[in-house]
């Protein structure tokens, strides 16, 4: 029996996997969203939407539910690694909401799913991917459904993958291992003045790692940190390492009293994304699955909401010419990289300039003396400003020397 065929097939339905298949949907493609998971499912996350990302769930129509599910937070608190403090709101800012939400990728990822179903996708659950192949008609996607082995085919196909690298290294479009940094996380409940910004703590984490508390609603909260694996200490427990850092003196009275809520998980994050392939033959790639997750704050949803919305934009050309050949799939990475390389090449640099215990106490003193700074800062922890501007000779002579 011939397998039906699509014009996008959509594997992986977390928010840039449900993205593409919301957008492509909106613009009148029939759509096949699959995923290895039955939902809802957990997904192990630091759970922040920025600005940035609550823009495109407006465009989507689902910003009332996320608000609903998750927790307003009106801005971030830095703590340095020798005792210099930083709060801030959220900037304003003429596109971009003045607040982030915290909603649990439990809810956060069904909504997006919901709504791409609810726009006109298919959905699959318990879908295992098995391998992809491409002719010059369309690509055939095998997958193990339920237990029966089972081909869908398509036009084109988008991988919403994450970290999953070698789905794409046996797929032939990735041919490195990329270096990723490793997150471990856990939620509790019944902190104490937990307040409603976001922490971002370096005082007692490696850098260029840092820890974070994202409330998750007035008494609870996702806490985390962000390393390379060799900075988790003896033995690379990233158990240990989340131990410590919730023990520490600036979390002591925080978490007096609190309980952890479920297990401790852990997670690659791919930042990789100024030298990481964004397409194969047929096959286009979004968010984190391109590497587009920020090295500097890890964060990645914003990204992956934006490159799904990107590429169904940019199929509907291939649809019109009806040529989804290499050179016209190498427009997609044209797009991608007008959109993201310079920002993520200078959100490199500023991860080695700033984050290490000689510089960041001194941008976070001056972020506190200087309001312009200050919410330049802030942009750009947000994925608002360019990187660049903290990177200029004006700044890093205030830093270096004050003046």
């Amino acid at each position: 029996m011939q397998a039906p065929l699509y014009d996008v097939v959509v594997i992986g339905a977390g928010p840039g996997g449900s993205a593409a298949a919301y957008y492509n949907a909106r613009l009148g493609r029939s759509v096949l969203l699959l995923d290895k998971a039955t939902f809802p499912r957990d997904k192990t996350c630091g759970d922040g939407l920025t600005p940035r990302a609550l823009h495109i769930l407006d465009d989507m129509g689902v910003f009332a539910q996320a608000e609903q599910a998750g927790f307003r937070v009106n801005g971030i608190s830095v703590f340095a690694k020798r005792g210099a403090t930083m709060q801030a709101s959220v900037p304003e800012h003429p596109e971009f909401r003045d607040h982030l939400l915290v909603v649990p990728r439990l809810y956060l990822d069904d909504i997006l799913r919901q709504r791409a179903i609810q726009q006109g996708a298919q959905f699959v659950g318990d879908a295992k991917v098995a391998r992809i192949t491409v002719d010059e008609d369309g690509v055939d996607i095998f997958a193990d459904v339920d237990g029966q082995p089972t081909t869908y085919r398509a036009k084109v196909a988008i991988a919403a993958v994450g970290a999953n690298i070698g789905f794409l290294r046996d797929m032939g479009i990735l041919e490195y291992a990329p270096r990723p940094i490793v997150a471990v996380r856990a939620y509790y409940e019944g902190l104490r003045n937990l307040g409603d910004h976001i922490q971002a703590h370096f005082e007692e984490v490696p850098m260029p790692g840092y820890g974070w508390v994202f409330p998750t609603g007035p008494d609870s909260a996702n806490i985390g940190l962000g390393l390379w694996r060799e900075q988790a200490g003896a033995g690379g427990s990233l158990r240990a390492a989340l131990a410590r850092f919730v023990a520490s003196p600036r979390l002591r009275s925080l978490m007096d009293g609190a309980s952890q809520v479920g297990a401790i998980k852990s997670y690659p994050l791919r930042i990789d994304f100024t030298t990481a392939p964004t397409f194969g033959k047929r096959v286009l790639l979004v968010g984190e699955s391109a590497g587009l997750v920020s090295p500097l704050t890890g964060e990645g949803i914003d990204f992956a909401l934006e490159t799904g919305k990107i590429a169904a934009e940019f199929l509907q050309s291939c649809f019109t010419s009806g040529d989804f050949g290499p050179k016209a799939l190498a427009g997609y990475d044209r797009m991608l990289r007008a959109n993201f390389q310079s920002m993520f090449r200078f959100l490199g640099y500023l991860r080695k300039v700033y984050v290490n215990p000689l510089l960041m106490d001194r941008i976070i003193r001056l972020c506190e003396q200087a309001p312009e700074v200050r919410q330049l800062f802030v942009g750009i922890l947000m994925s608002q400003q360019h990187p660049a501007a903290l990177l200029k000779p004006r700044v890093l002579r205030k830093v270096l020397i004050g003046v």
